[in-house]
């Protein structure tokens, strides 16, 4: 799955759901279930992902630096617009 421009194996947007809250954890539930491609999140699911994965096991590390990354492209291009 394609989560907000990252990709992820969907064994790790299981254990992800596990560490959100409701609204956002079961929308990821229903893009598990339906076996969605690509999930597009908001600014503020964005931001709840990085800090569920800040509470995550240190084998998530890869995972949270993929969207921090996405993160600094987003702002830099921001910044040039």
């Amino acid at each position: 799955m394609v989560l907000d421009g990252v990709s992820l194996d969907d064994r790790v947007v299981r254990q992800l759901v596990a560490f959100l809250d409701r609204p956002l954890g079961h929308k990821l539930e229903q893009a598990l279930f339906f076996s969605a491609e690509v999930v597009a999140l908001t600014h503020q699911e964005r931001a709840a992902v990085l800090g569920a994965l800040d509470r995550m096991p240190w084998e998530f590390e890869e995972v949270r630096e993929r969207f921090l990354a996405g993160d600094r492209w987003a702002a830099t291009a921001r910044a040039l617009a």
